[in-house]
This record gives structure tokens, sequence and C-alpha cells, in this order.
């Protein structure tokens, strides 16, 4: 049997492709725009863009659109960088959304195991509001969270602990899913709870905890898109059992 010549060049495969940019902005692209569309005609207090935009006006840019321009120009950004292809793959890219729907499983499992279905904290109930913002407000914060969380604090703790400071690569992802799963989870409790021992919810910061390092293994594992598909399928899925209860049963 002849063993492969090491200087060959590997040959990519789907996994490799999960990773291109511009697959991955093909899967966020819908999301995003149907959000902001969406806010146009319906008020959102979704936190994650809401706190993208404090940061931007900090710096004088003050645009309602500049989070979603942020997000797709740090994409585009990194397709540069990388030299990839700009050509997206349709193929792959329906692949994506299949893998994120099957992936959403073990966070589904984990919801009913915990005891209840928690709705994503940037939204209110499902049941007191029309579906279509309920949805708009599922899809913002899958993309912005996973933007914040993932891409932000994963991936340039990547960039800088492992490509710049040429640290262990375990040893700094792990750390990274570990404080990103937390900080994640923290994130969707009021900084007065958070204060408060006495009435602090360590059971849904636990499942929040442990969603936000699941999430964080997606992304290292199969990249932006999918990991963001997930977090979208699932809270889709909190919305639908929660607005018809036999949804989820």
């Amino acid at each position: 049997m002849a063993k492969q010549d090491p200087l060959r060049p590997r040959r990519l495969t789907y996994r490799d492709f999960t990773h291109r940019p511009m697959n991955c902005l093909l899967v966020l692209g819908p999301m995003l725009v149907f959000y902001h569309v969406g806010t146009l005609f319906w008020k959102s207090d979704l936190l994650a863009p809401r706190d993208i935009h404090q940061v931007l006006k900090f710096f004088g840019a003050t645009a309602a659109y500049l989070p979603a321009l942020a997000l797709v120009a740090l994409l585009l950004a990194q397709n540069l960088f990388r030299r990839g292809p700009w050509k997206p793959q349709p193929a792959v890219v329906l692949g994506m959304l299949i893998e994120s729907i099957i992936e959403a499983g073990p966070l589904i499992l984990l919801g009913h195991l915990a005891g209840k279905l928690i709705v994503n904290a940037a939204g209110a109930d499902p049941g007191a509001v029309a579906m279509g913002p309920q949805i708009a407000t599922d899809l913002g914060a899958a993309v912005y969270e996973e933007f914040i969380f993932r891409m932000l604090l994963v991936g340039f703790a990547a960039l800088f602990f492992i490509d710049i400071l040429g640290l262990d690569r375990e040893i700094v992802l792990t750390v990274a899913v570990l404080v990103s799963a937390a900080v994640f989870s923290l994130y969707h409790f009021p900084f007065e709870q958070i204060m408060s021992g006495s009435t602090f919810p360590v059971r849904d910061f636990i499942f929040r905890a442990l969603a936000g390092a699941y999430l964080s293994l997606i992304y290292v594992s199969r990249g932006l898109g999918v990991a963001t598909g997930v977090h979208a399928a699932f809270n889709i899925y909190v919305t639908l059992a929660t607005t018809w209860p036999g949804a989820g049963s």
C-alpha cells in the first residue's frame, strides 16, 4: 500500500468547507436580514446587538445598521486574510443547515433534562407576542450571541494566544471554551440578580453554561455558521414548544 506523500497538500473535506467565511456568511446572512427587517416593523430590545452598538457608539459610530455591518465586515476580512475563495458553496451551505438542525438535538435534550425549556433571555415570553417578532428575535439572538461569545471571545483568544504567542492549542481552546461558557451564561442574567447569591438561579446558570460550552465546541470544530445555525434551531424550537406546548412533548 503506497504511503501518502507528506509534501502533498491535504485534500479538503466538508469539515474544512464549513469553516469558510463565505459559507458561514451565506448561513448567517438570511438570519441577519430577517432580524433587521423585522426590527423595522417590530420593536426589539435584544441585548447583544444593543451592546455592540453601544461599543461602536463610543467610537462615534451611531448608525443602527453598524452591528450587522461589523459582523459582515469581519467575515469578509477573515476571508481576505485567509485568501479563501469568494464563491460560496451551496451544497455545503445546505449541509450546514441540515447539520445545525441535527446538532440542536443535544441542546433540546439538555433543556428537557434541566426540567424546563429556558427561553433565551434576549426575548420575552413567546406566548405573549406574535410569532413573527419572536422568530426574528430568535434569529437575531443566535447571530449576535455567536458573534460575541464564539467569534470574538473564542476566536480572538485562539488568534492571540495560539497564533501570536504560540501557546498550546488544546490548553488555550479548553480555557477559552470554559470562560466563554461562563460569560455567556452570566450575560443572560441582570447584574443585580448575579450579585444576589440568595436568589441567583443556579440551575438556569448551569444549563446556560453547558449550552454555551456545547456551542463553543461546535464553533471550534464546525465553524461560526454551524454554531449559529444550532443556536437558531434551538431558539426556534423553544419558541414553538412554549407557544404550542404539544410541540415540545
